[in-house]
């Protein structure tokens, strides 16, 4: 192990640029760690968090004598699109170092990701059989499930690491792959309570193997950022959780910001002495629905490009069709998740040249959207309209308003828009929210959201980031009358009773804690300890179904409801045809390509067909519908175990009483009997 000291040249060397004051504070600390720990930075969007991240993993892994690196994300979406990033970093290194490196995407469709498969072209057991010209590598030994995890360099989404922490079979190889590893986790605000119990626990296994682990936010909780830290320490060093929030609880709760978390043994720091960061201020409106039509008139008078960013697909789809009626279909694009896989990537390059870094933009555009507009495109608003959303949402939401304007670079706007807005949708006197918006976030959040967001004219950004959203997340009391005194208390009664059923249901897959043995205990407590925590005996309890697929297991650590996935065609002639390509290729999915490109077609159907009550009786028409016309599939490496589906000649089809289309510009949506 050795300590990396000069990290301006290694900037220099891995990206061509020197480190900018954050990423310089994050180095310096770094190498000045005796017994680096855990590593929390809190910056804002656009910093470059993810190139000091990798600066950070390079010292660690000299310092601690690692040979690899987790990258987690949030969706397949977010990982897919760092990857190229993580490949160009890695070509660096390895050029310095003369030595081949292996790397592996990891998620449910990195088979179908092209990137990751160009890598891999010419792939062999021994990895001097690859033919890649690159230093980068794939080795296909490390391809099954219960292997990934042991590859040098892993990129996926965050539910691999979440895994660790879910009792299933072969955990043990999962452990010792992540034990050789430094761990990244970017948008760790992103996960909910039930996550947060196997991401609190996962990081305390990583304190107990000694890994360093490296979390990012652009916007994170007190309490959350609390509960990293204490988990990390108590899994290395045993301490008593109430022994260490004595310690150090004041410290954690800061506002400051920008902020570095981090610990050198079993002591705590925390940095916040940076340069100043110039605030963009965002004026905030309210407005009503009703008002929206008049409202995007007057913004488009003069030209601009006006996002709109909704918290469901319905409710997207809804405003979509309504505005395209008024300003026409060719103003108006959406964006979303019910998308075939394929089109949607299509929707995303179409944005990106038009509203992406250094394009021409277009006179006037309303850009309509889900939460998928909010995570990983480089995009531009000149205006932004949002459906309202706990505050950190909200602030990730913000960084698409104004993004290209910099110091360096500047996005020439209408003068209407030179001034960035945030139009708020949904609030009202009453905190009575949108069917959809109480669905997906509960009334208590966006009611403590609404309640700090009306008390500003502006938001500051960067600097209300860490105040706000300490301030919604916070237990501190708001003044309201004694009405909404009633509702509030009713709400937060029934945040919490979520919570807690969300962490009682997380534990029953968990396991337990680390067996530390620098922990002094007798030999009664020590056995006692033994026998109902850690690695040991975990399949003791009968409720785990300790053999389920990587992909049950990946909804085990995610509190979301169950969706059916199928792969979507259209009906051509006598057979079928990839959607929108008019060519029947039924008889030819025996061609790899063909049948690789087939199954990138997926789509989730509608929730109305995963409801507890239908989901079985669904699943069974399915397979029997694909005995009947699609039983080829079954022999197809690419489309084995796969449900399809082929539309009729209006893109419809009928399942369990129920009809669905796909349309190119809405997705798929439900619609009545009555229009088949």
């Amino acid at each position: 192990p050795q300590r990396i000291r000069n990290y301006v040249d290694l900037y220099k060397n891995r990206f061509g640029f020197e480190p900018r004051d954050v990423q310089g504070k994050l180095s310096k600390l770094i190498s000045d760690l005796d017994e680096p720990g855990i590593v929390i930075l809190e910056a804002p969007m656009g910093i470059g968090k993810t190139e000091a991240s990798l600066i950070a993993a390079e010292q660690l892994a000299a310092s601690t004598g690692r040979s690899g690196l987790f990258f987690g994300l949030p969706t397949q979406a977010t990982s897919d699109g760092i990857f190229p990033r993580i490949v160009s970093w890695l070509n660096s290194l390895s050029n310095n170092s003369g030595d081949k490196v292996q790397i592996r995407l990891s998620h449910g469709k990195a088979c179908l990701n092209d990137i990751f498969n160009s890598v891999a072209s010419g792939v062999g057991i021994d990895s001097d059989e690859n033919v890649n010209e690159n230093n980068v590598i794939v080795n296909q030994w490390f391809s099954g499930r219960k292997t990934t995890s042991l590859d040098d360099f892993v990129v996926g989404t965050v539910d691999q690491f979440l895994l660790l922490s879910l009792k299933q079979k072969h955990l043990f190889l999962r452990h010792l792959g992540f034990s050789k590893k430094v761990v990244i986790i970017d948008e760790v605000h992103a996960y909910d309570t039930y996550m947060s119990q196997y991401l609190n626990q996962s990081v305390k296994w990583m304190g107990a193997y000694g890994v360093p682990v490296v979390l990012l936010s652009a916007t994170l909780p007190a309490d959350k950022r609390t509960e990293l830290v204490l988990s990390y320490l108590e899994g290395r060093y045993s301490k008593n959780t109430k022994e260490i929030k004595n310690e150090y609880i004041k410290k954690l709760k800061t506002k400051a910001y920008p902020l570095i978390t981090y610990t050198n043994g079993n002591n705590l720091y925390m940095e916040d002495k940076f340069e100043k960061i110039d605030d963009k201020y965002i004026k905030i409106y309210s407005l009503d629905e009703d008002d929206l039509i008049e409202r995007l008139e007057d913004l488009l008078d003069d030209g601009g490009v006006v996002g709109i960013i909704v918290n469901t697909v319905k409710r997207g789809q809804e405003f979509a069709e309504k505005l395209s009626e008024y300003f026409g279909d060719e103003r108006v694009l959406l964006l979303h998740s019910a998308f075939i896989a394929t089109e949607r990537v299509k929707k995303e390059k179409e944005l990106l040249n038009m509203i992406g870094k250094g394009v021409m933009r277009p006179k006037r555009k309303i850009i309509i959207g889900t939460q998928v507009i909010e995570q990983s495109l480089d995009i531009d608003f000149d205006v932004l309209i949002s459906d309202l959303a706990p505050i950190d949402l909200l602030i990730q939401r913000l960084g698409r308003l104004h993004r290209h304007t910099t110091s360096k670079q500047s996005v020439i706007r209408p003068k209407k828009h030179r001034e960035p807005a945030l139009y708020i949708l949904g609030k009202n006197s009453d905190y009575d929210f949108e069917d959809g918006t109480r669905h997906v976030y509960g009334e208590y959040l966006l009611m403590r959201t609404q309640y700090f967001i009306d008390k500003k004219e502006f938001i500051a950004i960067p600097g209300d980031i860490s105040s706000m959203v300490q301030s919604v997340y916070s237990d501190k009391e708001i003044e309201l009358s004694e009405e909404l005194r009633t509702l509030y208390t009713a709400y937060k009664k029934d945040d919490i009773n979520k919570r807690e059923d969300k962490e009682v249901r997380a534990r029953t897959f968990r396991i337990g804690d680390p067996n530390n043995k620098r922990k002094e205990k007798s030999k009664r407590k020590e056995k006692s300890r033994r026998k109902n925590v850690g690695l040991i005996g975990w399949l003791q309890n009968s409720n785990v179904d300790s053999n389920h697929s990587d992909e049950r297991a990946c909804a085990q650590v995610r509190d979301s409801d169950e969706t059916i996935e199928v792969i979507l065609v259209q009906k051509y002639e006598e057979g079928y045809s990839i959607y929108g390509e008019n060519m029947d290729i039924s008889s030819l999915i025996d061609e790899p390509e063909i049948a690789r490109k087939l199954a990138r077609n997926t789509i989730k159907l509608p929730r109305f067909f995963s409801a507890n009550y239908m989901i079985d009786k669904v699943i069974d028409e399915l397979e029997k519908y694909n005995n009947k016309y699609l039983s080829a599939w079954r022999r197809i490496s690419w489309l084995k175990g796969s449900l399809g589906i082929i539309l009729n000649e209006n893109n419809q089809f009928e399942l369990s009483g129920r009809v669905f289309e796909y349309d190119d510009k809405y997705g798929i949506r439900m619609i009545d009997t009555e229009r088949m």
